[in-house]
């Protein structure tokens, strides 16, 4: 092989890390056209030149920015000089140099470089994250390659700090994270977030923005993972199908796939799956209650499952002519029938059974239009019905009696607006303001009819008018090299009779003096709103013994969060966090004082309050081994003044460890082995506390028909351990709640992509704060 044809190969990925810590990545569609240069590079054979540095300067030849060029040839800099000189250099091509005033310059052919020498291995590390404007920017599909990661969800927990803990997402050093995808925001409630991304293969996934202070333009505040697809520019046809077969305990089937048509102005997609599960949850409980002087042991064993059909459908159609801005539309529904759910409950205390079926539908319908001067404008209309049925029989150890029946439902009509402008001047300077209004209809129901026994509960009918808006400016430049951005946004919020005005403050700077040493500082706000139920007064049985009330008047959390973060030759990463939430709420559960029942509510608490420090420390061994360590230490405190009948001011250190191991067995076959471990020493959580846990996991993929067919197993929490025992012993509340049992799952996964498959993600609806 000579040297050139080698190099095409392999010297891209290695040029591209050292350069990029320079660069500043390309602005999106959200840019002004006049503001933008964009172009695709291209070799004599007309096919993409990806990896080329692509550098911007003035006519003094005054150095602007840079960027490189993407998988499909394509750049974008974000530049509002008029006239400007462009160079563009690979190693394997002759330097590239044009004087323009235009916005698009369409394909740039490349000469390749007269260079023939004898055939050269070149050995060479990839560096884990690259710092662009202010987030820290890691290429997903060679992250994990090799690993036994079967989509974007599995691929998005191997990103450095983050991990996933009860079906939700986390990130090290931040309260919370949400999912961003192209730019757009989407909450969305953990079920649904895990449902969407492992759908998606990794590799439509270009990138992944990890950013502890997101801009206001994203229209959520604090930490945020911008997920950023590849696009197609060209004409084609494309799909893929996939299927599972998952055991926890129970067995659950699903399959589904995805059919995309696509052309450089318009493309239009269709998304089916449907799922066969049947889900459990089981724990022990015991609790000495004390009442009226006496004290009771109870004990129950609770075993809870949900069975039935689900089925997701999208449909989704964009339009972009070129230079001339963008409109899309998307429907999206999910439908569960005839969801059976069983509860049983046996103990010293009480014999409980409770039967339940349920219907689910949501109906979403989403308009964007992004203007080609960086308007951009957004509705978004969401309707969701759930009404259920169910009866509850308890027998008690007294020879007493209950039994009703329960009608329920909620109903939640919500409709959302956005718009948004970001202006980029001459001289460097970025402004970005903006808008929202939201509007909320929530209408909750509960009707008891009493079979057995004397009523213990009322009738409940809650509606809820919920309104939201909000006004943002930030602004941001890059001054050689550090660059610093902050924004303001101020918002309006009213829920029944309750108002409130909050002030957003966010704010980064980032620093990079040279490749090896980064810098990061952020600052960030946000609140927190509960769900539509849990404002309610309703009261929901588990059993005869365990009940959930709503809250009337449970207010909205604060959350201030701060960060500082240094990066070691682009792939160490070292952060130190501070985090205090005022206003705090949690369920949490509580032995009555007035009558034997255990009560799980949500409260307000004072403040919580967590600072400590994380480390990602990645390593390899030979070709054969990829590991990367992450080390959490924080502080913990936790207060509130009054908890039901009583208080709590507590504090604890808490220590966390993962160690991800991939073994690559065998390149021909492509077969790779994963092997994970997790641990937590012990924590606290309001009046409880959490006793320390541990989990491994095992993994094996294999990937052939030239990549396009994927089969893997998995196994997850091989040893049942990864649910933790908790207990109460604080002020007379005495409680053991034994660790959720059946964990351990084990999946087989199967999938095929066909006619160069170009998956879209889309934004999924919210219900975060929808259900019982």
């Amino acid at each position: 092989m000579k040297f050139h044809t080698l190099c095409r190969l392999l010297i891209p990925a290695l040029l591209f890390p050292a350069f990029a810590a320079h660069a500043q990545t390309a602005t999106r569609s959200d840019t002004p056209s006049d503001a933008t240069i964009r172009g695709r590079i291209i070799d004599s054979s007309d096919a993409p030149v990806a990896g080329a540095a692509v550098v911007l300067f003035d006519r003094d030849s005054v150095y602007l920015d840079a960027v490189a060029s993407g998988a499909d040839g394509r750049f974008e800099i974000r530049s509002a000089v008029r006239p400007y000189r462009l160079q563009i250099q690979h190693l394997v091509y002759e330097l590239y140099c044009i004087e323009s005033d235009l916005s698009d310059l369409g394909d740039i052919r490349l000469t390749e470089a007269n260079t023939a020498v004898d055939a050269v291995v070149v050995k060479g590390e990839r560096p884990v994250v690259q710092v662009e404007q202010g987030r820290l920017s890691y290429d997903l599909e060679r992250l994990v390659e090799g690993q036994a990661v079967n989509n974007a969800y599995e691929a998005l927990t191997r990103l450095p700090g983050v991990a996933e803990q009860e079906g939700a997402l986390t990130l090290a050093g931040a309260s919370s994270v949400t999912v961003i995808l192209n730019g757009r925001p989407s909450t969305m409630t953990p079920e649904q977030l895990a449902s969407l991304l492992r759908s998606t293969p990794v590799d439509r996934v270009e990138k992944a923005e990890v950013m502890f202070s997101a801009p206001p333009q994203y229209h959520v505040r604090g930490a945020a993972i911008n997920v950023v697809l590849r696009r197609s520019h060209e004409t084609a046809f494309s799909g893929e199908v996939h299927a599972n077969y998952t055991n926890r305990w129970y067995d659950t089937y699903d399959a589904g796939g995805n059919f995309v048509l696509t052309s450089p102005r318009w493309s239009a997609d269709v998304t089916y799956s449907a799922a066969r599960s049947k889900e459990l949850s089981s724990f022990d409980l015991r609790s000495l209650h004390t009442f009226e002087g006496r004290q009771y042991d109870i004990r129950q064993d609770e075993w809870m499952t949900d069975e039935g059909w689900s089925h997701q459908l999208r449909a989704a159609v964009e339009y972009a002519p070129k230079q001339r801005g963008r409109v899309s539309a998307a429907y999206t529904a999910s439908f569960s029938p005839n969801t059976d759910g069983l509860s049983r409950s046996t103990g010293t205390y009480v014999e409980s059974l409770s039967k339940k079926l349920s219907d689910r539908t949501l109906h979403n319908l989403a308009l964007r239009y992004t203007s080609a001067f960086g308007l951009d404008l957004g509705l978004d209309y969401t309707h969701y019905d759930n009404p259920g049925r169910s009866t509850l029989e308890n027998d008690y150890a007294d020879g007493s009696a209950t039994a009703f029946d329960i009608v329920s439902g909620q109903r939640i009509d919500r409709l959302n607006a956005t718009v948004d402008e970001r202006h980029v001047f001459g001289s460097g300077w970025e402004l970005t303001a903006g808008g929202a209004f939201a509007f909320a209809r929530s209408h909750d129901r509960q009707h008891y009819t009493v079979l057995e026994g004397a009523p213990t509960t009322s009738d409940t009918d809650a509606r809820l008018d919920e309104y939201t808006a909000n006004l943002y400016a930030g602004f941001g430049r890059q001054f050689g090299k550090m660059s610093f951005s902050a924004s303001l946004a101020g918002e309006y919020y009213r829920l029944g009779d309750y108002e409130n005005w909050s002030l957003y403050p966010q704010a980064s700077l980032n620093w990079m003096p040279s490749e090896r040493h980064i810098v990061q500082l952020n600052f960030s706000s946000d609140k927190e709103y509960p769900s539509y139920w849990e404002m309610q007064g309703a009261v929901s049985y588990i059993d005869g013994y365990s009940e959930i009330h709503g809250t009337s008047g449970l207010r909205p959390s604060c959350s201030y969060e701060a960060q500082a973060v240094y990066i070691y030759r682009q792939k160490y990463i070292f952060v130190l966090f501070w985090n205090e939430q005022p206003d705090h709420f949690v369920q949490a559960a509580w032995q009555a004082s007035d009558r034997l029942a255990l009560i799980y509510q949500s409260l307000n608490w004072n403040f919580n309050r967590q600072w400590g420090a994380n480390a990602v420390i990645p390593f390899r061994i030979g070709r054969w081994l990829d590991s990367r360590l992450t080390l959490t230490g924080m502080r913990m405190r936790q207060k509130c003044d009054p908890f039901h009948d009583m208080s709590f001011d507590r504090s604890k250190w808490v220590g966390i460890a993962r160690l991800v191991n991939t073994f690559h067995l065998s390149r021909k076959p492509a077969l790779d082995l994963e092997m994970n471990g997790f641990f937590q020493s012990g924590a606290i959580q309001g009046t409880f506390d959490i006793e320390p846990l541990g989990s491994a996991d095992v993994a094996v993929k294999w990937t052939f028909d030239r990549g396009r067919a994927t089969l893997s197993v998995r196994c997850n929490d091989l040893f049942d351990s990864g649910m933790p025992n908790t207990k109460v012993r604080y002020r007379g509340q005495w409680l053991n709640m034994g660790a959720q049992r059946h964990t351990r799952t084990a999946t087989v996964h199967f999938s095929y992509r066909f006619g160069g498959y170009k998956e879209r993600r889309h934004k999924e609806v919210d219900t975060s704060r929808f259900g019982h």
